[in-house]
């Protein structure tokens, strides 16, 4: 079993002070409550700046979250029970993705879905199946002793140690309950606390290569070798 941790993921309620900015005139107007409207760079970026977010530079970037999802719930690796996901967020909620999981791939049907489990703590599917749990208020620390309880802990980061990715596959499929992390924001780095956790950070590129790519690849490795 591999264990993949999206971390410091960019997905986040649009914050009170954000929400509030003269710019947003119109939303406010329209009847929208904060609780209604996930933080979007995209649509949001002159209210960010001016409320001067702690590091505005990871956030409000929830398409990361929804490519690499799609990316990693449609390898064989999941659909055979073999990977298990995690996702963590920068303000610290985690979210637990069952088995059998298909997330929409129009951003906007995501976007809903994910501001449904905000409301809801779930999703449950129509024969009963849980299929996403929002666990509020939960760090990171908390995810791997309590959820993912894992072998070994292997960060990916421009800062960590080069290493190939068809050995890191080998080498994680000696492990029957492995764990890599990787970050759903778009630019720095993992907290230091994160950090604190890795038994290993490693790096596979000397380019920053976008999150997706990272999980698409390392998964690929890692199914070469348990996969027949």
């Amino acid at each position: 079993m591999l264990n993949l941790i999206i971390a410091d993921t960019s997905l986040e309620i649009i914050p009170i002070n954000v929400f509030k900015h003269q710019s947003l005139k119109k939303i406010r107007n329209s009847g929208k409550k904060p609780e209604e409207i996930l933080l979007d760079r995209s649509l949001h970026h002159f209210a960010m700046m001016s409320a001067k977010l702690d590091e505005d530079y990871k956030r409000g970037r929830p398409d990361i979250l929804h490519i690499a999802l799609l990316n990693a719930l449609a390898t064989p690796l999941y659909i055979q029970n073999h990977l298990r996901v995690f996702i963590h967020t920068f303000d610290n909620n985690v979210i637990l993705v069952g088995k059998n999981v298909r997330f929409p791939k129009s951003y906007f049907r995501f976007e809903g879905l994910m501001l449904n489990l905000f409301r809801d703590k779930k999703i449950v599917s129509e024969d009963g199946q849980l299929l996403l749990e929002l666990r509020p208020n939960t760090n990171f620390g908390d995810l791997l002793k309590v959820f993912v309880k894992p072998e070994i802990v292997l960060g990916f980061s421009t800062t960590g140690t080069f290493k190939r990715l068809e050995s890191i596959g080998a080498d994680l499929a000696s492990y029957s309950n492995g764990c890599v992390v990787i970050g759903g924001f778009p630019k720095g780095h993992f907290s230091k606390n994160i950090e604190s956790y890795f038994d290993k950070k490693l790096s596979v590129s000397d380019m920053g290569l976008e999150s997706q790519i990272v999980i698409s690849r390392l998964l690929y490795e890692f199914e070469k070798n348990i996969l027949v």
